[in-house]
């Protein structure tokens, strides 16, 4: 990713230099946790541990203006106006995820793969998930691993208080643990979730089944 695409990504946003950007890549509606989030930033803000960040709840509402219109009053009723934005679509997620100092997926119920969570990894970008669907394998976190093997959070559905924890906790990182957590989810990635890695593995599943080699092939 480019600077020029960061740039242009940080004007469209109005994100003031300096600025840390958390970023939830989703689209409007409830399931994706976009409430959850809220009330987390929330209680960051109380704690005064959410500091200059901007939480960026980047995603179409696909017509469901009534939800967006809830997000926007309890963005209101949180008073975190400046702090958290709804730009709407993104196009460039990868731009995105690249200035982010953080990605959340925040997700109340199960998702079948959930691409954010892998896509925030390969971009070095640290990333907290709910603990349900794909990320509990996608998403290496305490106590499954190691702190030293950590490669993001993963948190109960729904739970603001356990999401605002992880999130302090991400933004508490020194820059040097926060790059050396980022070039650990980004190598997972690239080892178990790349398009060339699922190939071999769909492949390996006829291998077993058939006695062929196709795998071997790649």
């Amino acid at each position: 990713v480019s600077e020029e695409r960061k740039a242009a990504l940080i004007a469209s946003l109005g994100v003031r230099p300096g600025t840390r950007v958390i970023l939830q890549p989703a689209r409007l509606t409830s399931w994706k946790g976009q409430g959850t989030v809220i009330a987390a930033t929330g209680l960051l803000e109380r704690e005064g541990r959410l500091g200059d960040s901007l939480v960026v709840l980047a995603g179409d509402a696909q017509g469901r203006d009534a939800y967006r219109a809830q997000l926007e009053s309890e963005i209101r009723a949180a008073g975190l106006e400046g702090k958290v934005v709804l730009p709407g679509h993104v196009d460039d997620i990868p731009a995105a995820l690249a200035l982010s100092h953080l990605a959340v997926v925040a997700s109340v119920e199960p998702e079948a793969f959930g691409r954010v969570a892998t896509e925030a990894q390969a971009m070095g970008c640290p990333v907290v998930a709910t603990d349900i669907g794909a990320p509990p394998e996608t998403v290496a976190a305490v106590p499954a691993v190691s702190a030293d093997e950590v490669t993001g959070w993963l948190v109960p559905p729904g739970d603001a208080a356990a999401l605002a924890a992880a999130m302090g906790e991400a933004l508490s990182l020194v820059p040097e643990a926060r790059a050396a957590l980022g070039a650990r989810a980004r190598a997972r990635v690239l080892a178990h979730f790349s398009l060339d890695a699922m190939r071999r593995q769909t492949l390996g599943v006829y291998d077993r089944l058939l006695g062929t080699a196709l795998a071997a092939g790649l």
